[in-house]
């Protein structure tokens, strides 16, 4: 059987320039909220981390360090986001 969308891309312009241009500001905009809650996340890990080491509790500082490390590689991705999107699409499109 062929396939059926062989040759059909993704086109946004049937919506009109309007609607691209929402779509784009959109989700520009919800990316850059999530780049700062990660960066807020990084910033809270790492002080939740000196107070732990400081307070002398391993748990929280464990705990702390997790945090810190998990918002870290999320604003790595986040920043890396369109790299990512562009080399998946240009692998599998």
């Amino acid at each position: 059987m062929d396939n059926p969308l062989d040759g059909i891309l993704p086109d946004f312009s049937i919506f009109g320039a309007e609607f691209t241009e929402l779509w784009q500001k959109l989700l520009a905009g919800l990316w850059g909220i999530a780049i700062l809650l990660a960066v807020v996340f990084v910033i809270m890990g790492v002080t939740r981390m000196a107070s732990a080491s400081a307070g002398g509790n391993p748990n929280e500082y464990k705990m702390a360090r997790t945090q810190a490390m998990w918002s870290g590689v999320s604003l790595g991705v986040l920043a890396a986001l369109a790299v990512i999107v562009g080399a998946i699409l240009a692998l599998f499109g």
